[in-house]
């Protein structure tokens, strides 16, 4: 074929092209890519849209072959894994690629409806919420030993209070119900007659107010220090996961690769078998964890179903990969799914304990 040839279109997949030669390094084309620089063979000029759906299949697999490795990840746990150790790669998306296209879907919805400013103000709604504040008075005199002992042996009274029946429920040594007059189920302050001891009012821990019930004290120095301090370290909190959130939520996979070896440490299989089935496992869990959100933004169900739904999910989904993977019994995938959980969750709690000291050193030192 001749280099002044113009013109000669050639099949290209779906579309005809009007040149024969690579754009890029010249050479004679013979097929959909070239075999010297590995361009692939497109229209000079795209659409607007072809540009855009390029884009999206280069960066984030935006293209059929990622709906037929999401619903094979669904389906068939651990399928996947068998089938790229398999060497058939070109079947499935990179379970890397899979993993950063889950994240970057779920961390759009987390900075859409959730965001760092409303987990930091929810917070502060909560601690400032009078329920949790006369809670935390409570809770910080039963931890004083001689006012313990003080209460212990003060005469009681009897009272109309407002606060959260939950007090009776955390010290029924101090405060007893009479009769509950209001119960607001925990949306709000109840009123009650109560029982409590008389040094609480002649301290000024629980004072009057001008309807005729009595409060716990909102100016009291002690609980708004602890409650400051706690504000201030979930902030802190708040600000390094959302800082390092991706970062944390990749490191899971070698984590679980590790807790892999550990369990699987007499198969002998090399690292890398341990690093692909934690890669597909991780992927699903972060697919489970967008359904879940997007399930909580929809309906909003409690949160006891959705962590049940979490935690079955995840779980039910290891045992099943980890049979089909490594080959083992019904029994032994279970039991060694739920050790390589646990030691999954030791890791990780010991990630958000390192934040957690961090962030109450950041603070102590500002506040010293």
């Amino acid at each position: 074929m001749k280099d002044n040839m113009q013109n000669i279109e050639i099949e290209n997949g779906q579309s005809k092209l009007s040149y024969t030669h690579c754009l890029n390094c010249g050479a004679e084309l013979k097929g959909g890519y070239c075999h010297i620089c590995g361009q692939e063979a497109v229209n000079k000029t795209p659409t607007i849209g072809g540009f855009i759906l390029e884009y999206l299949n280069n960066a984030f697999i935006w293209d059929p072959q990622f709906f037929r490795t999401l619903w094979s990840l669904i389906r068939r746990p651990g399928h996947l894994t068998n089938e790229f150790l398999a060497g058939k790669f070109s079947s499935q998306e990179h379970p890397l690629k899979l993993n950063m296209f889950l994240l970057f879907i779920f961390i759009t919805l987390f900075v859409c409806f959730a965001g760092t400013e409303k987990m930091t103000n929810s917070v502060h709604s909560i601690t400032n919420d009078e329920r949790v504040f006369s809670g935390v008075q409570l809770n910080l005199l039963a931890q004083d030993k001689e006012y313990v002992k003080k209460m212990q042996e003060s005469p009681r009274d009897t009272i109309c209070l407002y606060a959260p029946l939950l007090l009776t429920q955390s010290h029924p040594e101090f405060i007893t119900n009479i009769e509950t007059e209001v119960d607001t189920a925990g949306e709000g302050l109840d009123r009650w007659i109560a029982v409590i001891p008389q040094v609480l009012i002649d301290d000024g821990i629980v004072v009057i107010d001008d309807d005729g019930y009595y409060r716990f004290d909102q100016t009291a120095k002690n609980a708004r220090q602890g409650l400051y301090y706690f504000n201030s370290v979930w902030s802190e909190i708040v600000r390094i996961g959302s800082k390092y959130f991706p970062m944390l939520l990749l490191l899971t996979a070698p984590f679980l690769s590790i807790s892999l070896g550990l369990v699987q440490r007499r198969s002998r299989l090399p690292r890398i078998n341990h690093f692909i089935f934690s890669l597909h496992y991780t992927a699903f869990v972060e697919l489970l964890m967008i359904c879940i959100y997007a399930l909580h933004l929809m309906i909003a169900p409690p949160m006891s179903v959705l962590e049940c739904i979490m935690i079955v999910g995840s779980c039910s989904y290891l045992a099943v990969a980890f049979r089909r993977v490594y080959a083992v019994t019904w029994i032994g995938a279970i039991a060694k799914s739920l050790l390589t959980s646990l030691i999954y969750f030791i890791i990780l709690f010991a990630i958000f304990l390192v934040i957690f000291l961090i962030a109450c050193f950041i603070i102590a030192t500002n506040i010293n």
